[in-house]
């Protein structure tokens, strides 16, 4: 491990050795700068299965060297749970779609169709948001798995908990970071949003004296992107009617909604990575622990925010207590454009998926 790793910090700058273990070596940069190469050490040491940090102390810069090795994916487990969530999705679709049309008189013809279009606007934003992950990490120099799809008949109305990404690896900065935060719920938001768009024309406004279903359920709250389409003309307003939502237009609508909850500023949820790139880890554990107490708040005047108190608690407990390291180069800056550009990013994705009162 010593060999491997000087044989690269020394190509670099002059370091000299001040802690060794089996797991990780430390050492401090006696000439020259890592942190003007780090790039160049981060992917060079990330190849050979090693996660740099580098750190400032007394003026004197600090390389802590982590084992952790590259690792290989199983594959077959991530395809079998592809064509489980695949085939969880497609039941769940069919059984939503039965319903749709169980409510408008019965005519069985368009199920097949409507299974397909239910399970591509599952499936293909929860695959486009993780492949933006993915493109982010990789084009980083960060190795990285194929998403891992969770299925979850039955107990989802998607048939799907949605897909994650392991890495053993740091991203390599704070933009590196942000980037990793913001790819993946970009991409999801925006196909999602074309989805909700193509699938709100297959929503019929319909009389409720002409539905043939014996119970409806009301939807109390949406994203503030489908209110404000719904403020519009493209859906037409139509006295003592309503709008059935098809069921892709209903999976595009909760997609949109599960974004937000993704985006909310806590632990390592993809809203806590950009926090943290943007802030310090005092700050992000801080706003990981207020935003829990904002939604149960919020919860209490207004039931809509029920499940995103339920979600928030939640996310707390499995990795909000714990500080977020962020990056492999902690003295790494934003730029004041980047910092403005990341931010504007981020709450326009907030102020377009969050759930709005009906």
């Amino acid at each position: 491990m010593r060999e491997e790793v000087e044989r690269v910090l020394t190509k670099y700058a002059g370091v000299e050795l001040t802690y060794e273990s089996q797991s990780f070596l430390e050492y401090v940069v006696t000439s020259g700068s890592i942190e003007r190469y780090f790039n160049e050490v981060f992917r060079e040491l990330v190849g050979l299965g090693y996660q740099p940090l580098l750190t400032v102390r007394s003026g004197h810069e600090l390389v802590r060297v982590i084992r952790v090795g590259v690792g290989e994916f199983r594959k077959t487990i991530y395809y079998t749970l592809t064509l489980a969530t695949f085939a969880a999705v497609a039941v769940t679709g069919y059984f939503s779609s039965i319903s749709f049309y169980e409510c408008l008189g019965g005519d069985m013809s368009g199920v097949p169709a409507s299974v397909i279009i239910f399970t591509l606007s599952v499936l293909v934003p929860l695959a486009l948001h993780e492949l933006g992950h993915s493109t982010a990490s990789m084009k980083a120099g960060v190795p990285t798995p194929l998403p891992l799809f969770i299925p979850a008949p039955v107990v989802s109305p998607l048939g799907t908990f949605g897909a994650v990404i392991t890495t053993r690896f740091l991203p390599q900065d704070r933009k590196a970071l942000a980037l990793l935060g913001l790819s993946g719920p970009l991409v999801g938001v925006a196909v999602s949003l074309m989805a909700l768009l193509a699938s709100m024309r297959l929503s019929p406004v319909v009389k409720i004296e002409e539905l043939t279903c014996r119970e409806l359920s009301p939807i109390g709250f949406v994203p503030m992107s489908m209110y404000l389409l719904l403020l519009t003309d493209f859906v037409p307003r139509v006295e003592n009617a309503i709008v059935l939502l098809h069921p892709a237009a209903l999976a595009s609508m909760l997609l949109l909604l599960i974004h937000f909850a993704n985006l909310m500023p806590i632990g390592q949820l993809d809203g806590g990575h950009i926090v943290r790139s943007l802030t310090t880890v005092e700050v992000h554990r801080a706003i990981s622990l207020i935003a829990p107490v904002f939604f149960i708040a919020l919860s209490i005047f207004s039931p809509t925010y029920r499940w995103l108190s339920f979600f928030s608690i939640l996310a707390l407990l499995i990795s909000g207590f714990r500080p977020h390291i962020g990056y492999s180069n902690q003295v790494s800056r934003l730029p004041a454009r980047d910092r403005a550009i990341l931010t504007s990013i981020y709450v326009l994705l907030l102020l377009a998926t969050v759930p709005v009162p009906l």
